[in-house]
């Protein structure tokens, strides 16, 4: 009988524990289902993140290409700055052997021409060697 009596307070004691387990298991599996889909949200927001910023990218690249194109830097220098292309015939260029700085002048004997945007008697300006008269390297 005291064997039985053992069983029985042994059996009481056990089946709370075993109950107080699953009970815990259970909250716990639904702890870390919760979290998992916080989880998943946080991914999507951040993935959706993500893609904004890469559409900003390409459309930042796009803005870019078309401000550096040459038809709208033309165009910009044309319209705002009040820049002209430059006459063919106009463009003179002067080489040296020497190294120090020459004159340049765009006196022509046969049009009467003299110095820049039509000055008499104005020089072009000091180039030097190796530099057209408008200040660029060929």
């Amino acid at each position: 009988m005291i064997r039985l009596r053992q069983k029985s307070v042994l059996l009481y004691l056990i089946k709370p524990f075993f109950a107080l387990v699953v009970l815990f298991g259970i909250f716990g599996i639904i702890w870390l289902r919760s979290s998992i889909i916080s989880m998943e949200y946080s991914i999507s927001e951040l993935e959706s993140k993500r893609m904004d910023k890469l559409r900003q990218a390409k459309e930042l690249m796009a803005e870019e290409a078309s401000l550096l194109s040459a038809q709208r830097v033309e165009r910009t220098a044309v319209r705002d700055l009040g820049l002209v292309l430059a006459d063919r015939t106009r463009l003179v260029y002067v080489r040296s052997e020497k190294s120090g700085p020459s004159r340049a002048s765009l006196r022509s004997e046969s049009n009467g021409y003299q110095g820049d945007a039509g000055s008499p008697g104005k020089t072009v300006r000091e180039a030097k060697a190796g530099e057209d008269i408008y200040g660029g390297y060929r």
